[in-house]
């Protein structure tokens, strides 16, 4: 009940802040996605643990805990209208983790701020689940589909203005001119598609919105766009082209996404616009921050800054206490090993395998338009055989813009 006067009166505050058009005025939000948390009681740093995440895709997991309490008491510090989790909360969907979360994310909502989530395709049913001990790992349980919504029932669903009954997709009154429209892929069987049934609730949920004159922003964790060439099977919801049509006749001012976890930004021939935020677990360890002014929308990036919640937690790890160089060392390490790999056949694999560590660390953080090509590596590793030499390709191939900004401005009337 006190959540629910909370965001009336959050409402009224803009309402009443509201030019003479009804234009919303300096809302704020934080969107972060693929936290991939491991609660620290689920890992004992073992051997087995240590070496799992040094051949993995560059999460920083040995210090998931430190990360996730960094990234909360930022987003209280900063006091954004709304704090918006697309999904993958959690490392492999273990109920410990996702409880301990949930414990977490109340500290954001005592802080006034709403917390909306949706899940990703790690947080369910995930078979994979377990707690690391020495030199194996132990099963843990899961959680299921309602499970889930009763441990994140106060961030999202308790509020929300309409639900959906085939999926744990909602809607959320973020402003008195602006709807979330939070779209679940993950919570049924047919994995990364958005059900059937929940298809006409979403042309509803948008009709709607243009009756009440709302604008709409969507939120999925899966993408609804293609962000690069050689990805897109098992990253796109598989009936994006359905949900594109929809979201067009109904001026969808964007999407935003993850899953991918690399920043990234696409735009389709229809106009609209997929705004892929980076995994917060991999360098830049990154979120997003969405301002609406006026009729304009603006996007950049934030990187939490774990340094400075180390030192005024008085940790003293080395790792923390540089946590941006520990985090990019550590993605660009696993990214040189998957590179000596993958350039096996060249006489010099070492300079392949350091370009690339470069390249994509370059890439997953969205600043592209910032690395420097070397032409000559770049065609020795047009020579690979290896699959990792397409997706080099590919990366390449792309104009080299700035994804950690973006500028949308639209009409008054949704």
């Amino acid at each position: 009940m006190a959540k629910r006067i909370m965001l009336l009166a959050l409402c009224l505050m803009l309402l009443a802040t509201a030019g003479a058009k009804g234009e919303d005025s300096g809302v704020c939000m934080i969107v972060a996605t693929d936290l991939h948390y491991l609660a620290s009681e689920l890992t004992d740093g073992g051997a087995f643990f240590r070496n799992l995440i040094e051949k993995s895709d560059g999460k920083v997991m040995a210090y998931s805990e430190e990360l996730i309490d960094a990234f909360v008491q930022q987003v209280i510090d900063e006091k954004p209208d709304v704090l918006v989790l697309s999904g993958d909360l959690t490392y492999n969907g273990e109920r410990v983790s996702h409880e301990a979360l949930a414990c977490k994310l109340a500290l954001v909502e005592q802080a006034g701020i709403p917390v909306l989530v949706i899940p990703g395709n790690h947080d369910m049913n995930n078979r994979s689940a377990v707690r690391f001990e020495g030199e194996g790992y132990i099963r843990v349980d899961s959680v299921t589909v309602e499970e889930f919504r009763t441990i994140y029932h106060a961030f999202g669903y308790d509020e929300a203005i309409a639900q959906d009954s085939a999926s744990l997709s909602y809607v959320a009154q973020v402003s008195p001119q602006l709807r979330l429209l939070m779209v679940d892929a993950s919570s049924r069987y047919s994995w990364g598609e958005v059900p059937r049934e929940t298809l006409p609730w979403i042309r509803e949920q948008l009709e709607q919105a243009q009756r009440d004159g709302c604008h709409v922003i969507a939120v999925s964790h899966q993408n609804l766009l293609s962000h690069n060439e050689r990805y897109s099977t098992g990253y796109r919801i598989n009936n994006f082209d359905q949900l594109c049509k929809m979201y067009d006749s109904a001026s969808v001012l964007c999407n935003l996404s993850g899953h991918i976890h690399m920043q990234h930004i696409s735009q389709n021939r229809m106009g609209l616009w997929d705004i892929a935020t980076s995994s917060l677990a991999v360098t830049p360890n990154q979120y997003g921050v969405l301002q609406l002014s006026g009729e304009e929308l603006f996007y950049h990036t934030r990187s939490v800054d774990v340094s400075a919640w180390a030192r005024a937690q008085g940790r003293q790890e080395p790792e923390l206490l540089q946590f941006a160089a520990y985090s990019e060392d550590f993605f660009k390490t696993n990214a040189y090993r998957q590179g000596l790999r993958a350039a096996s056949e060249d006489e010099h694999p070492q300079q392949l395998a350091a370009f690339f560590a470069e390249i994509n660390t370059a890439y997953f953080s969205g600043r592209m338009d910032l690395f420097a090509m070397d032409e000559e590596l770049l065609e020795r590793w047009k020579l690979q055989p290896a699959s990792l030499a397409n997706y080099i390709v590919s990366i390449s191939a792309e104009e080299p813009r700035n994804y950690c900004e973006w500028h949308l401005t639209y009409g008054e009337n949704p």
